[in-house]
């Protein structure tokens, strides 16, 4: 899906007009138009606002339209060239053919007014240094979905109580995961971001069969919902092993290793390595950052949950 027909389905699933989109956002309802027909795309702060208005993540909005946006802008840049060189050439000409006839009438006057061309094709120059700001700030959102993120993900507490605070590279606090509650064999949890929005919620609970296995499920806005599940397999015996569904996302390593590698439809999206109660995550492509932050918080969850079974089977701590 383009961006254009995510923020026309975001925006017709909200009951808004194209009006009410473009009074909300202080645009003309044209410019809405065009950015859902795909025939321009909206800029970085058009995209922040939706972003908080739709109560999803940019990445949402973008889909997989980082590439979309990158086309769209590489042929505005190509209209905005061809509009300027056109309009200039237009008011040069204009000014050439109108000059003579205008000075021999008025005067300085006739001189000042044969200029008037010539004003016009710097208006249209104003114009085509607008549009490349716009593309300059796309190229920047595009950046910032494209750049390596590392994120240091510091655990404390236990199962009934876990919270982790989440750290990048300068020192700040992106993301958040709050413990939020307790229910009947089971925990709550909700991943929030810089401005306190949950945009995630994880959920264990214990499955009772034939022996209690452990369930953590994860519900993550823009993506959708990763189940991280124990279950009992006949290898050699009765064996039980951790597996992971949804979102065709995988762990290639051992999940109890000290690295493994998060995995999308095969391709490679995170590596985390674990020290101790914490986890750094690096992830080579920012529009993943969500989804490979929550699959490591699932991978915490799953080495709590391994440490209390220990726990429970040996009486040694893990």
């Amino acid at each position: 899906m383009d961006v254009g027909s995510s923020i026309r389905e975001l925006r017709q699933t909200r009951g808004l007009t194209q009006e009410g989109l473009a009074a909300a956002l202080y645009v003309s309802r044209q410019t809405i138009s065009h950015w859902e027909s795909g025939r321009t795309t909206p800029d970085a702060q058009s995209l922040l606002l939706m972003s908080a208005l739709f109560a999803v993540t940019v990445d949402e909005l973008v889909k997989g339209g980082v590439e979309a946006i990158s086309v769209v802008e590489a042929q505005e840049r190509r209209r905005a060239r061809l509009s300027y060189a056109t309009a200039a050439g237009i008011g040069l000409v204009g000014a050439a053919v109108v000059a003579p006839a205008l000075v021999a009438g008025l005067g300085a006057l006739g001189g000042a007014l044969s200029l008037a061309p010539v004003a016009t094709a710097l208006a249209v120059a104003g114009v085509s240094r607008s549009r490349a700001s716009e593309g300059a700030s796309l190229h920047v959102l595009r950046e910032a979905l494209e750049s390596n993120v590392e994120l240091l993900l510091h655990a404390e507490g236990d199962m009934h109580d876990l919270a982790v605070t989440v750290l990048d590279e300068k020192n700040e606090r992106p993301y958040l995961v709050r413990h939020v509650a307790s229910v009947p064999r089971g925990e709550r949890w909700g991943i929030e971001d810089a401005a306190g929005r949950r945009v995630a919620r994880v959920a264990y609970r214990v499955i009772m069969t034939a022996a209690p296995l452990p369930s953590i499920e994860a519900q993550i806005d823009g993506v959708g919902t990763v189940t991280a599940r124990k279950n009992l397999r006949m290898r050699a015996g009765v064996a039980q092993v951790w597996e992971l569904e949804g979102c065709d996302v995988g762990v290639a390593g051992d999940w109890l290793g000290e690295k493994v590698e998060l995995t999308q439809a095969g391709r490679a999206i995170a590596s985390v390595e674990f020290e101790g109660a914490d986890a750094r995550l690096r992830v080579p492509h920012g529009r993943h950052v969500l989804l490979a932050l929550t699959l490591a918080f699932l991978l915490l969850l799953v080495r709590v949950e391994e440490r209390r079974h220990s726990w429970a089977r040996t009486g040694v701590p893990a």
